[in-house]
C-alpha cells in the first residue's frame, strides 16, 4: 500500500482503552485525506480494494473498523470487488470469538458476557474481534447480499457451525446482533434452479428462485407464479394473498402485513411422491418444509424437483416468513420455460426411479 503513514497506522495494535471506539480512524488525519482524495479523484473502488488486500495485515480492531468504509463504497458504486478481504476477515473473526465465547462456555452454556479486560489480557484478538464484529457484519452483508460469489466463498470456508453458534448460542449483545443477518445469508439461494412438476395434469416447468431464504417464502412467490403465467391450467384462477404480503415478498415493509397469513394452494412435496401422488402419511414426510432453506430441497440433474399434490394437508404460514432481511436482495421466483409432453415424461420416469 503505497500511504505508508495509513497503513502504520492501521498495523498499529489497538489499546484496551480504544476498542469500542468507533471514530479511532476518523480521528487520524492521513485516514480522512484518504478517503476524501479516493472519492474525489473517482478512484473509490480501487482504493478499497487496495485496503481490503491488507486488512489481513492491519490491527484487527481497526480492520474492522475499516470495513464500514469498505462496505460504504460497495454500496456506493454497486460494485463488490473488494469483497474477498471482507469475507477473508469476518471468518478470522468468526473463529476468534467462537473459540472465546467456547473458552468461557459453562454446562449450561454461555449466558454471560466475559470481562473482556481480563479477555484481552489473555488473547488480544479476541477482544479485538468482539469488538469491532457488528461493524464487520453490516459491511459483510453490502457484499453477501449483492454477490452470489462471496456467497460461495463464504460456505466453502466452511465455518457455518461458527456462525450459527455465535448466532444462537451467545449472551445478547449490540456487538453481536448484526451476524443474525450474516446467518440468515448462509440460507438464501442464488439462482437456484427449479423444476415443478404437476403429476394431475402430466404439466411442468423449469423456474429459478434468487434471494430467498426459506421455503415458505420460495412456495408463496411460485404460486404467485403459476397464478400468473397459469392460471387455470394449474386449477388456479386467482392467487389469493393478500397485497400487503405480496409486498412485504418483495422487499417492502408494509405496516399492515403483520399478523396476515397465506394458506397454500398446491401441496409442495418433493420428487420422493413419484409416482404415486396420492398425498397420505408417506407423502407428508415428503413434504418441502417450509422453515428449511431452498438448497435443501432435493434435486435430480441439478434442479431442485417439487411436485405439486391438489389434496394434502393445508399449510398456511405468516408474514415473517416473507420478510426479506436486507434491502439490497431482491427476491423472486421466476418461470424460465414449460415443459413439452416428451418432456415431461421423461422426468416423470427418471424421478420416479430415483431412491
Amino acid at each position: 500500500m503505497d500511504n505508508k503513514e495509513l497503513m502504520d497506522f492501521l498495523c498499529t495494535e489497538t489499546e484496551f482503552g480504544d476498542l469500542g471506539n468507533e471514530r479511532i480512524l476518523h480521528d487520524f488525519p492521513a485516514f480522512g485525506n484518504a478517503v476524501g482524495e479516493a472519492i474525489n479523484s473517482g478512484n473509490l473502488i480501487k482504493f478499497t480494494m487496495e485496503l481490503s488486500d491488507n486488512l489481513d495485515k492491519m490491527d484487527l480492531y481497526k480492520a474492522s473498523v475499516l470495513s464500514n468504509f469498505i462496505g460504504f463504497g460497495c454500496e456506493k458504486e454497486e460494485d463488490t470487488s473488494a469483497g474477498e478481504g471482507i469475507i477473508e476477515l469476518l471468518v478470522k473473526s468468526c473463529n476468534n470469538l467462537y473459540n472465546m465465547f467456547k473458552s468461557i462456555e459453562t454446562e449450561d452454556g454461555c449466558e454471560e458476557l466475559p470481562d473482556f479486560q481480563e479477555i484481552y489480557n489473555k488473547n488480544k484478538d479476541w477482544a479485538k474481534a468482539y469488538f469491532g464484529f457488528n461493524i464487520l457484519c453490516v459491511a459483510a452483508m453490502a457484499f453477501l447480499t449483492r454477490d452470489t460469489g462471496l456467497r460461495k466463498m463464504l460456505a466453502d470456508k466452511n465455518i457455518g457451525e461458527e456462525i450459527t453458534y455465535l448466532t444462537e448460542e451467545t449472551p445478547e449483545s449490540p456487538y453481536l446482533k448484526s451476524i443474525y443477518y450474516v446467518d440468515c445469508m448462509q440460507r438464501t439461494c442464488s439462482d437456484l434452479k427449479l423444476l415443478v412438476l404437476y403429476p394431475a395434469k402430466k404439466q411442468g416447468f423449469i423456474a429459478e428462485a434468487n434471494d430467498i431464504n426459506n421455503c415458505f417464502h420460495l412456495i408463496f412467490l411460485l404460486e404467485e407464479q403459476i397464478a400468473g403465467n397459469f392460471g387455470e391450467k394449474y386449477g388456479m384462477d386467482s392467487f389469493n394473498a393478500d397485497e400487503s404480503l405480496i409486498s412485504l415478498a418483495y422487499g417492502d415493509y408494509p405496516e399492515d402485513c403483520w399478523g396476515k397469513s397465506y394458506v397454500t394452494h398446491f401441496t409442495e412435496c418433493n420428487y420422493s411422491v413419484m409416482p404415486n401422488t396420492v398425498c397420505g402419511q408417506d407423502e407428508i414426510m415428503n413434504l418441502v418444509w417450509g422453515e428449511m432453506q431452498p438448497d435443501y430441497i432435493p434435486v435430480v440433474d441439478g434442479y431442485a424437483v417439487i411436485v405439486l399434490l391438489d389434496k394434502g394437508p393445508a399449510r398456511s404460514f405468516d408474514a415473517n416468513f416473507l420478510a426479506v432481511p436486507h434491502s439490497a436482495l431482491e427476491p423472486y421466483v421466476v418461470v424460465e420455460r414449460e415443459l413439452d409432453s416428451e418432456e415431461y415424461k421423461q422426468w416423470e420416469e427418471k424421478t420416479s426411479k430415483m431412491e
